[in-house]
């Protein structure tokens, strides 16, 4: 497999041979296009000399006729001619007709018979063999053709010219003259030849001018050729290879060889907080932290790996020296190292963090398209960890069920089968209902009633969070406004996803649904979880304090799971920390998970913030939590999520439930049935 450096160069290789040179291809179908044209040429200049020749040659003839038609008697063409008409006759024609290129004349009647012939007797009383050039000639048209004649016996070419003549008695005969071919063909030649030097000379003066014109174009070509090639391998912007490159080398990489499956590692990169710079610097710096990312990537890997820019913010790396589970989560971590060291950007320092998912060959699939897809799962759970991860079958939410469930939840929400319960947050010191946070469930048409676990995946997968949000935010509101109308002086809790805090629209639209069912915006909190806080903090800040402005209250929720801590947390515009559950249950069993919550409790008065303990379900839970001063508790000890009309009932039976906490470390609590 061919490393980085080799990635980076020879475009033109990648995509295939060479083609030949382009200078050597266009001088020779120059020259032969040149060659072509001179050879027509020459051609048309042999012809042009012929047609030429043959004029003379009639016009010679046409001139003959008037010379000796004066000459002439009838009596010379009736019948045989006397010796001494004859001789008579030779010094006329000899006199008129015959030249130093002129090699026989006769005359012949109107059909065709010769009756005097010069040098060459043997010729009278022969008939022309042309009948077509003869009635030419008696209809008035002088015409000519090329023979072959015997002179002094060999045989010779000669222009034969047929010219008609009348005598006084209106008889009429023609006059044939045999112009020889030789010395005709000889000025033809040495005027073709004449030509031909001079035609050549210039055609290869200008193929000589045109070469070094053409030899620096097809330069020009090649480099552009060059510059096409390696753009369509490489990203502009980083000089790494792209997409179609990676993706190529890794087919190659996965091309097995008899009886042994390829082993290699696919690493799917994205830079977290990417976004976050583009929105407060611009592109252009986005673009330049891009160029350093790359820079670093292509220094840490190795002459035997592959590193590739895939597309915004994502790379891949694709590396055959990483086998086996250990030595691919090596390999990412160096890469996540060198991706994490700090930057100058705008002069703002920046370190950008890297999620990192990796699918290995052959466990996790054999094809490109499958190690893409797998590798970019686990970079999505990568997100969720905050460290590199490797592909597990259980991280794939695009199973086929997870997709059908996707089409059937659009349609179940389109239907309203969604249904909201809702839990009570109680007073830790009163026993007093203060809120109810709104939980969504799903009575599906097939499989009865379904908790948010069996579908919110699908949800978040299939880009259904947007409406599930603003159905869960429509009915509760509804119900909260009851609840206030019934006399009961409660909160609503509402969750909301990072794609609603993405979306520039979701504070209108929640000032726009309080509105409408007639809800005070104090009425309402909605919780944020800290995984969305750490997703793309600028932007979830600036949305939360749009909310606020509102009247609106934020809640952190399920806090101590991630990597947020409270001194981040005095930034954002929160007045309410939820302390997970996986705390609160274990309180009893572990001192440590009592003292965190203890202290996260403490601190977060500090802030100003509230604290609303989740998953309290014991006594000794609710006794702890009251010790430590926390002021909302909530969980199935204290209550189960109900329908929003059994709200009012579990409230007053709770309160009247309560007993004030004694000086012991145990609050009792009456439960009634």
């Amino acid at each position: 497999m061919r490393g980085t450096h080799q990635a980076k160069a020879g475009g033109a290789a990648s995509l295939g041979q060479r083609p030949p040179r382009l200078d050597f291809r266009v001088a020779l179908f120059s020259a032969l296009t040149l060659g072509l044209g001179a050879a027509t040429l020459l051609v048309f200049i042999r012809h042009f000399e012929r047609n030429r020749a043959e004029e003379t040659a009639t016009l010679h003839a046409s001139a003959a006729a008037q010379a000796v038609v004066d000459r002439l008697q009838p009596s010379d063409l009736e019948g045989p001619i006397s010796a001494e008409r004859r001789r008579e006759l030779d010094r006329l024609f000899d006199a008129r007709v015959l030249d130093d290129v002129t090699l026989t004349s006769a005359i012949a009647r109107s059909d065709g018979r010769v009756v005097y012939a010069t040098r060459g007797s043997d010729v009278v009383g022969t008939v022309l063999t042309s009948r077509e050039l003869l009635g030419r000639a008696l209809a008035g048209t002088v015409s000519s053709e090329l023979v072959t004649t015997p002179v002094d016996g060999s045989e010779r070419k000669a222009f034969r010219a047929y010219a008609p003549f009348r005598l006084a008695d209106d008889s009429t005969g023609v006059l044939v003259v045999d112009k020889d071919y030789g010395p005709i063909a000889a000025a033809a030649r040495r005027a073709t030849i004449t030509v031909a030097v001079v035609l050549e000379l210039v055609l290869l003066s200008l193929w000589l001018c045109l070469f070094p014109i053409m030899r620096s174009v097809t330069r020009r070509m090649n480099r552009q050729l060059d510059t096409i090639a390696h753009q369509a391998l490489h990203d502009d912007l980083t000089g790494l290879a792209n997409r179609t490159q990676f993706g190529k080398q890794l087919d190659e990489a996965l091309e097995a060889e008899a009886g042994t499956p390829p082993r290699l590692a696919v690493f799917f990169i994205d830079l977290e907080r990417f976004k976050e710079v583009n929105d407060a610097l611009g592109h252009d710096y986005g673009n330049e932290l891009l160029t350093v990312v790359a820079a670093r990537l292509a220094d840490v890997v190795t002459d035997d790996e592959v590193v590739a820019r895939l597309g915004g913010d994502e790379f891949g790396v694709l590396s055959e020296r990483a086998i086996e589970e250990v030595s691919a989560l090596a390999v990412a971590e160096r890469l996540r190292t060198a991706i994490a060291l700090p930057c100058e950007i705008a002069g703002v320092s920046l370190e950008v963090q890297g999620s990192i998912g990796i699918a290995m060959a052959p466990e996790h699939g054999t094809t490109r398209d499958e190690l893409l897809r797998r590798a970019d799962i686990a970079m999505y759970a990568a997100k969720r960890g905050g460290a590199p991860q490797v592909f597990s079958h259980g991280l794939d939410d695009n199973s086929p069920l997870r997709l059908a469930m996707t089409g059937e939840l659009r349609r179940g929400i389109e239907s309203r089968e969604l249904v909201v319960e809702y839990q009570p947050q109680v007073d830790l010191r009163d026993g007093t209902v203060r809120g109810a946070e709104a939980l969504v469930r799903w009575r599906h048409p097939r499989r009865g009633l379904l908790g948010p676990e069996a579908f919110l995946g699908a949800a978040e997968q299939g880009g259904l969070m947007r409406n599930l949000t603003r159905y869960v935010v429509e009915e509760s509101l509804g119900q909260l406004r009851a609840w206030r109308s019934a006399g009961l002086d409660i909160d609503l809790a509402v969750n909301v996803s990072a794609r609603d805090l993405a979306d520039a629209r979701f504070p209108d639209e929640v000032a726009r649904a309080l509105a409408d069912h007639g809800v005070d915006p104090s009425w309402l909190e909605l919780e944020v979880t800290e995984s969305v806080l750490l997703s793309d903090r600028l932007r979830t800040s600036r949305m939360l304090e749009r909310l606020v402005e509102q009247g609106v209250r934020i809640a952190i929720d399920d806090f101590g799971v991630g990597y947020s801590s409270l001194g981040q947390l005095k930034t954002l515009p929160a007045k309410v920390l939820k302390i997970d559950r996986s705390f609160v249950s274990s309180m009893e069993s572990d001192r440590s998970d009592e003292a965190i919550v203890s202290s996260t409790i403490e601190l977060a008065h500090r802030l100003s913030l509230h604290v609303i303990a989740e998953g309290v379900e014991t006594p000794a839970h609710l006794a702890r939590l009251r010790t430590a001063g926390c002021d909302i508790g909530q969980g199935h000890f204290l209550g189960r999520p109900v329908p929003g009309d059994q709200i009012v009932s579990t409230a007053h039976a709770l309160r009247s439930s309560w007993v004030p906490a004694p000086e012991a470390d145990v609050v009792p609590l009456r439960r009634t049935g």
